[in-house]
């Protein structure tokens, strides 16, 4: 367990270059009993989450006939005909708080998806209506652990084999590219993944904000009109063999194994994205002390850390 080792080596002050993130998961799943998630008894839900925990959400629960939601409409949404609310939360605050609150009001059965012990909205919906599972120490808003953990307990993925591949075929790839040079990204991901896209955005939105302009698409939508406006310090980021070769200036192409599935691609994009933030200024590590302690100053957030243990 070479990555794990260093899972208390940072602090508030001394965050680390998060690409290692993935890799300290990967190492949580493969010491961890892993058991898969049973929510056959649950028929008709609706399914709360807010940011990746949705995106996930759809993920992990794609063959279920339910309705999702997050807090933007999920008013609209609880009182339509459903058996079951399932939130999904790593936390189980803030959003998830309110969720299990106006659940409660309407007596719907609930349960929670959570990775965090005697959370708040776990109170609320009763222990026993409670999911906790594993997840590493990580900086506010990285969910790596937490929500990865989801997609392998659903895709039952094997976490050595991608901890493996990241090793002998990503690395050399990135260790030769300058991403210094770029100042734009469009990362383009096979059509079969790209229900997971969103989860690359609002990860590279909260590591680069809009100091680093990116976009995300499958093959296919990369055919209607994505790359009218040419960009000479744009960066294409593809995952196995790409043939439009009219529509970049610059490729950096990664191989996959043909039997990969959703983890593998969620654990390959965030440590590239990962890798990327290293060639930049550290907009991240600059900031998020001081956007936690402003948060901190409103009830809806109160008890943030920098880092979520």
């Amino acid at each position: 367990m070479n990555f794990l080792k260093k899972i208390n080596d940072f602090s508030d002050d001394s965050l680390l270059s998060l690409d290692e993130i993935v890799m300290w998961a990967l190492e949580l799943f493969e010491i961890t009993d892993m058991k898969k998630l049973d929510l056959s008894d649950i028929k008709r839900p609706l399914i709360a989450g807010s940011g990746n925990a949705i995106v996930t959400a759809k993920i992990i629960f794609s063959w279920i006939d339910a309705i999702f939601c997050d807090e933007t409409n999920f008013d609209e949404n609880i009182n339509k005909d459903v058996d079951w609310l399932v939130i999904l939360s790593a936390s189980g605050e803030k959003h998830a708080i309110v969720f299990a609150k106006k659940a409660m009001e309407k007596w719907i059965k609930t349960k929670l998806l959570t990775c965090s012990k005697n959370s708040t909205a776990s109170k609320i919906i009763w222990e026993e209506n409670t999911i906790v599972t594993a997840k590493n120490r990580e900086p506010y808003t990285y969910n790596t652990s937490t929500y990865m953990w989801w997609v392998i307990a659903y895709t039952w993925e094997n976490p050595s084999v991608i901890k493996k591949y990241i090793q002998e075929y990503i690395d050399p790839i990135i260790d030769k590219t300058d991403f210094s040079k770029y100042d734009s990204y469009l990362l383009v991901t096979p059509d079969k993944f790209a229900w997971v896209n969103q989860l690359f955005i609002v990860k590279f939105i909260e590591l680069f904000g809009r100091k680093i302009a990116r976009d995300v698409f499958s093959y296919e939508q990369m055919k209607h009109a994505t790359t009218v406006v040419p960009h000479s310090s744009e960066l294409f980021i593809t995952f196995w063999k790409w043939e439009l070769e009219c529509l970049y200036w610059e490729l950096l192409n990664f191989p996959l194994p043909e039997n990969c599935s959703l983890a593998w691609i969620m654990a390959i994009w965030y440590y590239v994205i990962w890798k990327i933030q290293n060639a930049y200024p550290q907009y991240f590590k600059e900031n998020i002390k001081t956007y936690i302690e402003n948060l901190n100053k409103y009830e809806f957030w109160k008890g943030l850390n920098v880092i979520v243990e």
